[in-house]
């Protein structure tokens, strides 16, 4: 498994990075929708939703509300914010949050905000005047918060983070991501040169948070349908909405963080 999840590494990171500074917008475009498409599809299992004509229509309104969160992107990066917070008390309260959480047109419409809110704010994160650098910089947090749980768990993990959602994350792992974090958000800030240094570093903080109840609002979503992961099309790594749980979750709080607090960058 550990040998599946390196190479896969080893071939997708190039090419990400190689569309992210050598594409153009359309190219890099093309592919986000792509991989909205193939996370709304992997979504359909987590409502559930089995006949055809039901899954088409999801699409199509995946489609629609993607083009409609370009253009309105404020108002949906304010339901986002309601959202995630209404996210946050489930994860804390689960299971008994599956009173309204397992209900299937809730999580179905989740995905209809989401998953184009995620698309939405890369595109406009792409267009600010180092956007391909701070986008590389989201993904070295996100990379960072998920290696150093991982190695910190692995190595000291004692105390149980929530169980009930993903057994295996601990406080140890979360401790351990925040370090690898701030270490990157640290280095990250010598090449940035932000004005406001202390909104640089609570703003990496926030996202080590936020990528954590990504991880664990998919994990939730995933118990509730009993699936191990939501697709396989990376090998050792699952599906799309495995690889872009933390993403889903952090990339508007990134933005708003320097739309709001760091607007020079």
């Amino acid at each position: 498994m550990f040998k599946q999840r390196l190479l896969t590494t080893l071939v997708l990171v190039p090419l990400v990075l190689l569309a992210i500074y050598y594409g153009n917008k359309w190219l890099l475009g093309s592919v986000v929708l792509l991989l909205i498409i193939i996370a709304g599809w992997e979504w359909l299992q987590l409502i559930p939703v089995s006949r055809v004509a039901n899954k088409l229509i999801f699409i199509l309104a995946l489609l629609v509300a993607t083009w409609a969160s370009v253009y309105w992107l404020n108002y949906w990066l304010a339901a986002g914010l309601v959202i995630w917070g209404g996210i946050l008390v489930a994860v804390l309260t689960y299971p008994g949050s599956q009173k309204y959480w397992g209900n299937p047109v809730i999580v179905g419409a989740a995905g209809l905000l989401l998953l184009p809110l995620l698309g939405s704010c890369l595109a406009a994160l792409h267009q600010r005047s180092h956007g391909s650098d701070l986008i590389v910089y989201l993904l070295c947090l996100v990379w960072a918060a998920d290696i150093g749980a991982y190695l910190a768990g692995k190595c000291w993990g004692r105390h149980k983070l929530i169980p009930r959602v993903s057994p295996g994350k601990t406080v140890e792992g979360m401790m351990g991501g925040f370090l690898l974090t701030m270490l990157v958000a640290f280095v990250a800030y010598w090449y940035f040169r932000p004005v406001y240094s202390f909104l640089w570093f609570v703003i990496a903080a926030g996202i080590m948070l936020i990528s954590l109840l990504g991880d664990l609002f998919i994990s939730m979503l995933k118990r509730r349908r009993n699936l191990k992961d939501t697709g396989q099309i990376f090998p050792g790594h699952g599906g799309v909405l495995d690889r872009l749980d933390s993403l889903i979750a952090a990339l508007p709080l990134f933005y708003l963080g320097l739309h709001f607090m760091l607007p020079g960058l």
